[in-house]
């Protein structure tokens, strides 16, 4: 089965992955998706180390597993909004961080090159610590959702 991103107009942009349910454990339904390379349909994939697939899975809480049973075929929903944020937090923040330590360190403190490295290094190990610490209200604000593959709701 192949996953996809795809973007369709309901009440704002959605990301949608196709995959299969693996196991459901209390509100816990956890979600295979298979990633396949673009050029999986060439005719030259079996030369090429870039035509492997990969297994990815997604955890979804579900308020209501029972209506779900394990090799269902589902797509796994979110908001575009939502997956910016989520490269913001994983990604932007953390550039913007290490250039701001270093430019500091190194133009307003003169500091050595691996003075200014240690304490940006420090700076980002704050930054995923606390990111750590509010795991529990990242995960209320990135919330997935599960759909019947056959639905075009």
């Amino acid at each position: 089965m192949q996953g996809g991103l795809c973007k369709i107009g309901y009440m704002g942009d959605r990301i949608e992955h196709n995959g299969i349910i693996e196991s459901i454990e209390g509100d816990n339904v956890r979600v295979r998706i298979v990633r396949l390379s673009s050029c999986s349909s060439c005719k030259a994939k079996s030369l090429c180390s870039s035509s492997e697939s990969k297994d990815e899975y997604i955890d979804v809480c579900d308020s209501s597993p029972e209506r779900w049973s394990v090799g269902d075929s589902v797509r796994v929903c979110g908001t575009l909004s939502m997956g910016k944020s989520a490269v913001r937090i994983a990604f932007g923040i953390p550039v913007l961080l290490m250039v701001t330590v270093l430019v500091v360190c190194k133009v307003m403190f003169s500091m050595s090159d691996g003075m200014s490295i240690l304490l940006m290094t420090l700076c980002l190990s704050a930054y995923f610590t606390l990111l750590y610490i509010l795991r529990d209200k990242l995960n209320k604000k990135f919330v997935m959702w599960i759909e019947r593959a056959a639905d075009k709701s």
